[in-house]
């Protein structure tokens, strides 16, 4: 009985890790390509830049005289243009984790095979 149990956990071990760079590149590539879109998402409505925009002509604090409405216009410029940086930079940063994701497992299988070959 024990032999018969050890024998389909080591078949299903050797299936699984058969299956394993399928799935890495299917289901698994996936569900982080879904995982950075809500990122993105999260981060576009954290930083709002398209909020600041609809916005910038709104007067700050109430203020309604000239100075005021001009100050308004350029804190809302300079918010939007900062803003609207840092979603890019996030979105690099979403692309370069995609691009790590999908360089992993050749890394590794490069790095197992440099091990085992070279010693």
């Amino acid at each position: 009985m024990v032999v018969i149990v050890l024998q389909r956990i080591a078949l299903q071990f050797f299936l699984d890790a058969l299956y394993f760079p399928l799935w890495w590149y299917t289901g698994g590539l996936r569900r982080v390509l879904v995982g950075l879109f809500h990122s993105l998402q999260d981060a576009n409505i954290s930083l709002a830049p398209g909020l600041w925009v609809r916005h910038i002509f709104t007067p700050m604090y109430g203020q309604t005289d000239f100075e005021g409405r001009l100050m308004s216009v350029f804190m809302r410029i300079v918010n939007i243009i900062g803003r609207t940086f840092a979603l890019f930079v996030w979105l690099w940063v979403l692309c370069i984790a995609l691009c790590l994701w999908l360089a992993t497992p050749v890394f590794l299988i490069y790095m197992i095979g440099r091990v085992f070959l070279l010693q």
